[in-house]
């Protein structure tokens, strides 16, 4: 690579790349007495993606906090503690939106579902990247982290001693290098480690852009007419096609905001929606008006920066591990933003990165042994999430397959929820890392059922529809048949909490209501087969508990956001309307 005379590391940890997932990796680290450096060939503020939150993302957030010691990323775990103690650009997000349309038939009410967010429990966001990133690169260097922005790294070597990293001004001395960039990863271009052609069998590309103008989509879609227990407005709309999909993130609906933008993208598959001789936003107009109840809604909208349009969007590693260096987060590989997972997988992974690293440090060991695990974790963790977007993708073709699809797909948060929400409370209670310990072996994305697992059942359905959409997939099943076997086994599962309507046709919204909360606990404690009830009623009760403790929500903020609907008395707490 170089003729840079080796020398004594500078550094514990250098971490290439300082978006979200960077930062928090490396405020984590220093708080704990590392030695860290962020480079990053860009700077801040910069625009980004990934910007709606979901639940088991949110409670990761709180966990990292607390067991490595830095409040700030608590603060991003609420709407309100990102209102009231980062900035006032970021959304709320109440609900997940998902509206099913045909090209050129007007949109069927009934083949609607919203998955509300239960506020007892949760209150999530719409980041604006932009501001949020650059806070916590800030945070991170608060703690000690030595950033370096506008440097680019153009070859990474190591040996016995550390890694070295070079630069055109020179070069850095680590332990040990974490890529945590992207796509165009370092380590990944120098070491050959992308997979070609990926093994991901899912494909989509991208077009998206910031907008303003946007219609709130209650305008098109009425409760009167829908029936929605939610504004479409108050949380992350998804416009679901065959072969697609379309996010509707905005950052301005809520009365306290600052931010008059909306995100768009608009997610294809190749295969049947490929690259037209067009620009991107001609393609995106041409591609709404195939849609009656879609084209109004950005009627008079108009993009703020230019559109940005994507080749195949999916890429892996054959190795994300090595001696003295990992990849991780988008530089180990990447899917789809359907769901909102990208943050939540950053999560797990830095969750269960950080505390091998210390370790590693204190004992000035970097064998590629310590860090083994990751390896399989990220792997299994990119594996699953294909399997997901794939089957997602599949479903869209068939809105019967869709509706069965997703109710298993509810499940399957409902459980990943529950998990995190006790372990948290449990590692609250305790301050011991053991209670920790199902958050590294997650058994609901398991593809092998151990025989005394007490979830077996759970698991084998999970993996059951998985089987039949990937057969539909292939053109082994049909599309309508697996929609009603799919409905049947949920309706015969006894560890469904029936309270949640997840196993009634009729039923479109996830609604988890105090009173329907209330039958869950009683089934939980008196139907439920005891594993699956034992999980339930912790990963309900327990963080219930810890709702008003100090510091895991911001409540008076949150009494600010409620008062400020009111007429007179909540004027005061409006943004003024500018004259």
């Amino acid at each position: 690579m170089t003729d840079h005379p080796r020398s004594t590391p500078d550094y514990d940890v250098a971490i290439i790349g300082s978006g979200l997932s960077g930062t928090m990796l490396a405020a984590c680290l220093a708080r704990n007495g590392a030695k860290v450096l962020i480079v990053d060939g860009a700077t801040h503020p910069r625009f980004a993606i990934g910007e709606s939150t979901i639940p088991a993302t949110s409670m990761m957030m709180r966990l990292v906090s607390e067991r490595y010691g830095v409040p700030e990323i608590k603060w991003l775990s609420t709407f309100e503690g990102v209102q009231s103690k980062i900035n006032t650009t970021s959304g709320v997000k109440r609900n997940f939106g998902f509206v099913y349309h045909r090209p050129g038939e007007r949109q069927d009410p009934r083949e609607t579902h919203m998955f509300p967010i239960p506020k007892v429990t949760h209150t999530e966001s719409h980041f604006y990247r932009q501001d949020i990133d650059n806070w916590m690169l800030t945070v991170a260097a608060k703690y000690g982290t030595t950033v370096r922005q506008q440097v680019r790294i153009t070859g990474v070597e190591v040996d016995d001693d550390g890694v070295t990293l070079a630069h055109t001004g020179g070069h850095f001395r680590a332990k040990f290098v974490v890529d945590a960039s992207g796509f165009r990863s370092v380590l990944a271009e120098q070491f050959g480690l992308r997979e070609e052609p990926s093994r991901f069998r899912h494909q989509s590309r991208s077009l998206f852009t910031h907008m303003v103008g946007i219609r709130p989509y209650d305008e098109i879609a009425p409760k009167s007419r829908y029936g929605h227990p939610s504004p479409w407005h108050d949380g992350t709309l998804h416009h679901l096609f065959p072969g697609g999909w379309m996010w509707v993130i905005p950052f301005d609906n809520h009365l306290r905001g600052t931010n008059d933008l909306c995100s768009v993208g608009l997610q294809l598959d190749p295969r049947v929606h490929p690259v037209p001789d067009c620009s991107p936003e001609e393609e995106f107009r041409r591609f709404i008006a195939r849609f009656p109840d879609i084209e109004p809604q950005f009627a008079e909208a108009r993009s703020v920066r230019d559109w940005t349009r994507t080749g195949r969007l999916q890429y892996s590693s054959r190795q994300t591990v090595g001696y003295r260096w990992c990849l991780t987060s988008h530089a180990a590989g990447f899917l789809d933003p359907l769901f909102s997972r990208g943050l939540s997988n950053s999560l797990e992974t830095m969750h269960a990165l950080v505390h091998r690293l210390l370790s590693a440090i204190a004992d000035d060991d970097f064998s590629v042994e310590r860090f083994e695990y990751m390896q399989e974790f990220e792997q299994g963790l990119l594996d699953f999430n294909d399997d997901l977007v794939a089957n997602a993708y599949t479903s869209f073709g068939d809105w019967r397959l869709w509706d069965a699809w997703f109710r298993i797909w509810s499940l399957g948060q409902f459980i990943a929820t529950f998990e995190v929400n006790r372990a948290y409370a449990r590692f609250l209670d305790t301050r011991d890392p053991a209670v920790l310990a199902p958050l590294e072996r997650p058994w609901w994305r398991g593809r092998v059922i151990p025989q005394d697992s007490p979830y077996g059942a759970v698991m084998e359905l999970l993996q059951q529809v998985n089987d039949m959409t990937r057969a539909v997939q292939e053109g082994r099943a049909e599309s309508g048949a697996t929609a009603e076997e799919l409905l049947r086994l949920l309706r015969e599962a006894d560890f469904v909490p029936p309270a949640w309507g997840l196993a009634d046709p009729n039923n479109q919204w996830t609604d988890a209501s105090f009173l329907e909360i209330g039958r869950t606990l009683r089934w939980a404690r008196k139907t439920a087969p005891k594993a699956v009830g034992d999980l339930t009623y912790d990963g309900l009760t327990l963080f219930m508990k810890k709702r008003f403790s100090r510091g895991e929500f911001a409540v008076g903020e949150e009494l600010k956001h409620l008062l400020a609907r009111w007429p007179v008395i909540g004027k005061r707490l409006r943004v003024p309307t500018p004259k």
